[in-house]
């Protein structure tokens, strides 16, 4: 199974994943790359999900994401997370891999970049929430295929794919 991410520019990287550790450590959670879900969980063999990828990121430039707001859920997939506000770029690269995937995963696309993945009181999640100050934007500079496991310190990207550089 595998998953594929929006990931960011080498110093939003940097951000974001300082944030998850920290929070991870303090809380006893497994850290991972910090990532937007693009399409998830994907039961097809790579090389096809490799030459679909190849073929929606022609022409595709890095974009900026925008912060909408930080949230909490009961699901251990958005136990703690960065709601972010959507654009036409990452809805048409979502469409665009919804009409080869969706057959094979029907996947319910809300940007978000998750800081946390454990199962926690509400007044825990609360109290991460108001300790955050979150920088409002970020750029998405990548796409990956992520290979899933369950286990989320077996999470590994297996490809990565750069996004044109849109900065003259």
């Amino acid at each position: 199974m595998y998953a594929i991410w929006f990931t960011f520019s080498k110093s939003d990287r940097e951000y974001l994943k300082n944030t998850i550790d920290e929070i991870s450590e303090k809380y006893h959670a497994p850290k991972f790359e910090p990532h937007i879900t693009v399409y998830g969980l994907i039961d097809t063999e790579i090389n096809e999900i490799d030459k679909i990828m190849k073929e929606i990121i022609l022409n595709q430039n890095s974009f900026l994401v925008k912060k909408s707001e930080i949230l909490q859920s009961e699901e251990l997939w958005k136990t703690v997370f960065i709601e972010l506000k959507s654009n036409d770029q990452m809805e048409l690269i979502h469409k665009n891999f919804k009409k080869y995937f969706d057959r094979v995963s029907k996947y319910k696309f809300k940007p978000h970049i998750s800081l946390i993945y454990k199962i926690l009181p509400i007044k825990e999640k609360m109290k991460i929430i108001n300790n955050l100050d979150i920088k409002n934007e970020f750029q998405v500079s990548k796409l990956a295929i992520q290979k899933f496991s369950p286990n989320i310190k077996k999470w590994k990207i297996v490809k990565e794919y750069n996004l044109k550089n849109n900065q003259t």
